[in-house]
């Protein structure tokens, strides 16, 4: 009888600890592709919201109201694969339906796209990782150049957004795009407040800058990788969804697939610098403004991957584009605390051979927090000797000029680490910036601002946004005259190049395992080891924990950066960053292999870098935020720890059961 009463109140707890752990990590969900992006087969006259009626027999633009559908939130409007089609991310509520239309903007009529608008439905759908909206990827194409459009998404179900305008560029002419370094919205918390600070950046770019064809945000667009609010904050300023944009992944991006999908990149590459399961990534391209532009996830410690998704790209497309830009978020040539990181180091070791073997023109990259220019550097990651880092620079095949941009919004800030070799002009003031990049077939020329507290005015002026965004740098790269061989020159100077793209090659060989005492600015590797013992803190303008009321983010107590493991810091009451460094990490005075590997083996999951927040969204003390990413750490253990309990009860219930039997 009493094993006979012990056998439920078992039986009972071991099923309802198996639920528990069964809902305890919900993971999101990515839906397969809706069948192909040709016409919809949705009627129209579709709802406009909820609060109006569409008509039966309407057989125009679904946009009936001028307010748009509150269920679309997040519209995206982004680069495509070349300059002949742009690519949209939404949320919406319902799932699936959902399309793109569009049209020039000549013939839209009472705010609304004619009946014949082109339209394309989804290419991707899915439940998006909050499990309360649905995201949506589509794609318009055969755009002209130079052309006005208008487009509009949504669906049947939950009505159309409203309808917007951009401009396509010109077809080989004189062009501009926009940079701007870690918007990172989220990391002040509110003090500053960065969503502003960043709305304002990007309204006064805007403003400054001579009809744009896209901007390019490099990298931490937000503060955690899973936060759905500060992904709403972002995309909040109306130019995401008049002006194309292009992003680069960053440390505090990773740990979620919210990166994925908020971003519909195109030419996205399956092979190198992907996510994982929960983590977002890929390296992809694109070709716009007649320049080839390359995007490397920085966060993946793949080198070999990422070099060859390089020379691929540009062996296949290199000559469609009269120049090539490289874009990843962390710069391997700042003038600020992560300057000295172990993946930093390991991309300052592999990328300039890369560069070099490819022309690469221009690498632009963020997460400093800095404002920096290199000299033209050549494929050993070395100055090239006679530049200058003058307003002129005239580059050989092979070099290559690296900026490094401050934060957008004015979140934070790094110090400036003096006296390092590469640097040509750095700025640190403390002020949000950006950069703009005009483009012909003769020069590149890149001027950077600052927008000062204010920000532009009200009616964007552009005389007024560019009077209150003041000028700190201008550098215009342009490619050295060619002097023409004498013909018996011709089979020398083959040879001559042969031997050189042989050097290069041996040069990237090298990148893989040999220490190069060069990219320490004569500091040995092994500082870098030691600098992250647990809990130590070193001087501001190198490693350790840095206090925020310096104006530092405590960059020394980097996870993956150090060799330890990122796990998210939290800033104390008196404003200093703190962080857990890896237990493991190697002394002081020898070479770091094991933090290297540690680093490694943190950036592959996912892991961010920065001590404050490491790029993993947390599920704590933010309501009903999403348990994606890093977030998921604490829940999976949770469930996985409650399946083990309930197998045991389970296994002990039938034992006692059958102990009673018998």
């Amino acid at each position: 009888m009493n094993t006979h009463r012990l056998k439920r109140p078992l039986s009972a707890l071991s099923a309802a600890t198996l639920l528990a752990a069964l809902v305890a990590a919900p993971v999101p969900v990515r839906a397969e592709p809706s069948l192909g992006s040709g016409g919809s087969t949705a009627t129209q006259g579709a709802k406009a919201d909820s609060a109006q009626t569409p008509s039966p027999d309407r057989t125009d633009s679904p946009a009936e109201a001028d307010a748009g559908s509150e269920a679309i939130t997040d519209t995206v409007l982004q680069v495509g694969a070349d300059s002949t089609a742009r690519n949209l991310s939404w949320m919406s509520e319902s799932a699936g339906g959902g399309e793109v239309r569009w049209a020039p903007a000549s013939e839209v009529d009472g705010g609304k796209l004619p009946a014949d608008a082109d339209k394309a439905e989804t290419t991707d759908s899915g439940l998006a990782t909050d499990l309360k909206r649905h995201f949506n990827h589509a794609s318009m194409t055969n755009l002209e150049p130079d052309t006005e459009y208008a487009y509009q998404v949504g669906s049947e179900e939950d009505g159309y957004t409203e309808v917007q305008q951009f401009t396509t560029g010109s077809a080989g002419g004189d062009d501009e795009f926009l940079v701007f370094g870690d918007p990172q919205v989220g990391a002040g918390g509110g003090d500053p407040d960065d969503a502003a600070g960043w709305d304002r950046t990007l309204s006064s770019a805007a403003a400054t800058a001579d009809d744009p064809s896209f901007f390019y945000s490099l990298g931490d667009q937000v503060n955690s990788a899973g936060n759905q609010e500060q992904y709403a904050q972002y995309l909040a300023p109306e130019a995401t969804r008049t002006i194309p944009q292009a992003t680069t992944i960053g440390n505090h991006d990773v740990s979620s697939k919210a990166y994925e999908q908020h971003f519909n990149r195109p030419n996205v590459s399956q092979d190198h610098g992907g996510g994982g399961v929960i983590t977002s990534g890929g390296d992809y391209w694109f070709i716009e403004d007649g320049v080839l532009f390359l995007n490397i996830n920085s966060n993946s410690p793949d080198m070999d991957a990422h070099a060859e998704f390089i020379d691929e790209v540009v062996a296949e497309h290199g000559d469609q584009a009269r120049w090539t830009v490289l874009g990843f978020h962390h710069s391997i040539y700042s003038t600020a605390t992560h300057w000295d990181d172990l993946d930093v180091k390991r991309l300052r070791k592999a990328i300039p051979p890369v560069a070099a073997r490819n022309d690469i023109d221009l690498v632009v990259s963020g997460h400093d927090h800095i404002y920096n220019r290199t000299f033209l550097m050549d494929g050993e990651g070395k100055p090239v000797e006679g530049s200058e880092a003058g307003a002129e620079e005239e580059k050989e095949d092979g070099q290559t000029l690296y900026l490094t941009l401050t934060s957008s919004s004015g979140s934070k800030f790094y110090d400036y680490v003096p006296g390092l070799d590469w640097e040509g002009k750095s700025v640190h003031n403390d002020v949000p910036a950006f950069t703009r990049v005009r483009v012909s077939d003769e020069a590149l020329r890149a001027t950077t601002y600052e927008v000062p507290a204010g920000g532009p005015p009200a009616d964007g002026e552009r005389a007024e946004a560019q009077a209150a965004a003041e000028q700190i740098d201008d550098v215009e790269l342009r490619r050295a005259e060619a002097e023409e061989p004498a013909p018996d020159d011709d089979a020398g100077a083959d040879a001559g190049s042969g031997a050189s793209a042989g050097a290069d090659s041996a040069a990237g060989a090298d990148d893989a395992g040999a220490n190069d005492d060069a990219d320490s600015a004569g500091t040995s590797d092994d500082a870098d080891a030691g600098a992250d013992d647990a809990g130590t803190s070193d001087d501001a303008g190198t490693r350790g924990t840095a206090s925020d009321s310096a104006g530092s983010d405590g960059a020394g107590s980097d996870g993956a950066g150090s060799g330890g493991v990122g796990s998210d810091g939290t800033d104390d009451e008196n404003g200093t960053d703190s962080g857990t460094a890896d237990a493991g990490t190697a002394d002081s005075g020898s070479e770091a292999d094991a933090a290297e590997a540690d680093a490694t083996e943190a950036n592959a999951a996912g892991t961010g870098d920065d001590s404050d927040s490491s790029g993993t969204a947390s599920a704590s003390g933010d309501g009903d935020l999403p348990r994606t990413g890093g977030g998921l750490a604490l829940p999976l253990a949770v469930g996985a720890g409650a399946l083990a309990l309930g197998a045991t009860l389970l296994v002990v219930s039938r034992r006692r059961r059958g102990a009673g039997l018998s």
